[in-house]
């Protein structure tokens, strides 16, 4: 059925105003690099600089004393790959186990799972940073976990927490669940094992859900703060991207003479750090609401 043309033209103008709205932010953050402090202070409601160069970028990229950007930028990367790659394997072997197999306790165990999504991660950085602290014989540690201070503030502490994504694992649970088991029964039919039905059969049809994911991963640990913050927080050569922002954006308005803060600055640092996400998410977008669009449907 064909809308009228008032319906329509509601319709655009409802989506125009909410994308203005959502883009404001980040548009003026970008705007504002451009422009001196004097002239952002004069800003009333968007900050239109004068010229266009990138003196608001060049002390970003050049302070190291709270740890260098492009440092912390690869050890996000780093970080990026680690758990990108056990979130596919873990996702992939262990919904197929939980969807396809039957076993004894199988939905206990499942519950149990998702159980821990319950709980939330800010009651759980106390009991985290204990365990990291008191590891056995590591960081000077005895054998009972005393007299060292573990894998805190080491490179380990960054990549050993959450390598099981449990949101991960339901939502591709999900995915097989809605895939015909007659692909799997035409498989084994033509001589296919196990491994070869999940990675031939399987992984090309949960390729958007598994896109998707990743996309969600990504960004969750570009911007992850408060862990990085207690774990590693006093290792400044291998803390990650947005502890180092908030770092480097801290020590930068402390040196100004003035009483205010220099935002232009304050946004040049926060424009580096929003690129890779913003560039990834506009790569992958379509795969969002395909990939998610039938989790929770069961087939």
């Amino acid at each position: 059925m064909r809308r009228s043309f008032p319906f329509s033209a509601l319709i655009y103008v409802i989506l125009t105003t909410t994308s203005l709205v959502i883009l404001y932010p980040l548009l003026f953050m970008v705007s504002a690099t451009f422009t001196s402090t004097a002239q952002y202070y004069r800003t009333s409601f968007f900050p239109i600089p004068d010229f266009f160069d990138l003196r608001n970028y060049v002390p970003v990229l050049l302070d190291c004393s709270q740890g260098c950007i492009y440092q912390a930028m690869l050890t996000t990367g780093l970080r990026e790959a680690w758990y990108l790659v056990w979130m596919l394997i873990i996702s992939i072997f262990g919904g197929y186990v939980f969807a396809r197999l039957r076993f004894p306790g199988k939905n206990a165990l499942f519950l149990f799972l998702l159980s821990g999504l319950m709980v939330p991660d800010i009651l759980l950085l106390l009991p985290l940073y204990v365990m990291l602290a008191r590891w056995p014989l590591i960081g000077g540690n005895d054998l009972l976990g005393q007299g060292g201070s573990g894998f805190v503030n080491t490179w380990p502490a960054l990549f050993i927490l959450g390598m099981v994504n449990v949101l991960a694992l339901f939502l591709i649970k999900q995915n097989y669940e809605m895939i015909p088991g007659e692909y799997e029964e035409a498989a084994l039919v033509d001589g296919a094992g196990t491994l070869r039905i999940i990675l031939q059969v399987y992984v090309p049809m949960l390729r958007p859900a598994l896109t998707a994911l990743s996309l969600l991963v990504f960004i969750g640990i570009w911007n992850d703060y408060l862990g990085p913050l207690i774990f590693v927080g006093g290792n400044k050569d291998i803390t990650p991207i947005a502890l180092t922002v908030q770092r480097l954006i801290y020590g930068l308005t402390q040196r100004q003479a003035e009483t205010i803060a220099d935002f232009p600055l304050i946004f040049g640092a926060t424009t580096l750090m929003s690129i890779p996400p913003i560039v990834v998410y506009f790569a992958l977008q379509r795969y969002i609401v395909q990939g998610l669009v039938g989790v929770g449907i069961k087939g």
